[in-house]
């Protein structure tokens, strides 16, 4: 999947919370106002009307998508979407194959529905709409601010599932805190004149481009900075603030089913399993992600929304961080060996079990040591005895997804710490 650029060149550049200007163009993002309403082409052979929707504000970005806050015009009762819509190039077609996989399963609390799909006609091309319910970033619940006393109770519900991903036969392959949302059931109760007067005027960057465009219609007339929704309910709904958190899978974007051809993967570095990674690394390819590469990936996820760090801080595919994958597990794989062989570094590190024992109980006494923790020990141990069973570099050895759920850290009390 490309990415496409122009050399478009504007007066007044946004800051990092907006896209790319220079995505708008053939084949990128579809030109979006604020008051827009947004529906599948008209066909005369439809007997009831399809639904509309009316672009409210801006709630985020990705590489290949826009995501709007949306009410639905013309229902029974308020209701809001987030309406995801694809950039022209964007391979949306097999999202939506794997959305049709899960829709009828009633094992998928955790993992984001598809409320609807249509195609959108614009100046860049034909975009794929896929419309679904409003959520928060995980974040917002777990941070230094608010603590992290939810977070054991979010990773049990992030491990129910991939769980049921993963008995359904699907991977999703890009597993990271990124792609994990929080539920907001009460978000329909509120009108839209109170979200947007909280929010305040938007503050629009004008596109101006420093020559005439080529095709001015391919360009927004602004950028916009995204709203925490999370930020207006925690502060104007008292029902929301006693309401039990549901976490939430999210972006299939790269998932893939099993019985399907391999797709390569794109998981970050950060939580990359060391069998995708050493590929990478050594030959440029990029194999298809496995269960086993989720469950890794899973796990760098627990221990950042736990400990609020990075298991693997500044992580970028190369050596070193394929030496620190196997300075945690304690091994060099066997299919390693003659490349560890040949790279002097890797060969001075100190790798074996003990070795990564020891780094395990240093962690657990820095974190018993360093202040504001609030596990227990055995909290701990528990936690870490996870983690380990999930980070195993041979991925045949780690725990599955259903091994995981039922492990004793998620059988503590909710009243318990962490």
């Amino acid at each position: 999947m490309n990415t496409s650029t122009t050399q478009l060149s504007v007066y007044w550049d946004a800051d990092e919370d907006a896209e790319d200007i220079r995505r708008y163009t053939a084949g990128g993002f579809h030109p979006i106002r604020l008051g827009d309403v947004v529906f599948p082409p008209l066909s005369s052979s439809d007997s009831s009307p399809a639904k509309q929707y009316h672009v409210l504000h801006k709630l985020g970005r990705g590489a290949f998508a826009t995501v709007w806050l949306a009410e639905v015009l013309h229902a029974p009762t308020q209701h809001y979407v987030a309406l995801k819509i694809c950039a022209a190039e964007a391979d949306a077609w097999h999202e939506l194959d794997i959305y049709n996989r899960i829709s009828a399963s009633d094992e998928m609390q955790n993992v984001l529905r598809l409320r609807d799909s249509f195609s959108l006609h614009g100046p860049n091309g034909v975009h794929t709409v896929l419309v679904h319910d409003v959520l928060a970033n995980v974040f917002d619940v777990v941070n230094p601010i608010r603590g992290r006393k939810h977070a054991r109770m979010l990773c049990r519900q992030i491990a129910c599932g991939l769980a049921a991903l993963h008995r359904h036969g699907i991977v999703h392959g890009d597993l990271h805190s990124g792609n994990i949302g929080i539920a907001l059931p009460t978000l329909d109760g509120h009108p839209p004149r109170s979200i947007l007067n909280y929010f305040g005027n938007p503050e629009c960057i004008v596109v101006l481009p420093t020559a005439a465009p080529t095709h001015p219609a391919a360009l927004p007339p602004y950028l916009l900075p995204s709203i925490s929704i999370f930020d207006y309910l925690a502060s104007k709904d008292p029902v929301f603030a006693d309401t039990p958190f549901c976490a939430v899978i999210m972006d299939l974007g790269n998932a893939i089913a099993v019985d399907e051809e391999t797709r390569p993967s794109s998981t970050p570095a950060a939580v990359c399993a060391p069998e995708l990674m050493f590929e990478r690394v050594v030959r440029s390819v990029r194999p298809s992600p496995t269960r086993a590469s989720d469950i890794w990936s899973f796990a760098c996820t627990i221990y950042e929304l736990v400990f609020g760090g990075r298991l693997f801080r500044f992580a970028n595919p190369d050596d070193a961080l394929l030496g620190a994958m196997a300075t945690l597990c304690g091994e060099v794989p066997l299919g390693w060996q003659s490349y560890w062989e040949s790279h002097e570094w890797l060969r001075t590190l100190d790798i074996s079990p003990e070795a990564a024992d020891a780094g395990w109980a240093r962690r657990l006494e820095d974190r018993m040591t360093g202040g504001g923790e609030t596990h227990t020990r055995a909290e701990l141990e528990e936690i870490f005895a996870l983690l380990r069973s999930m980070l195993k570099i041979e991925p045949e050895r780690r725990a599955s997804a259903e091994e995981v759920l039922q492990h004793p850290w998620f059988a503590r009390p909710d009243d318990a710490s962490g």
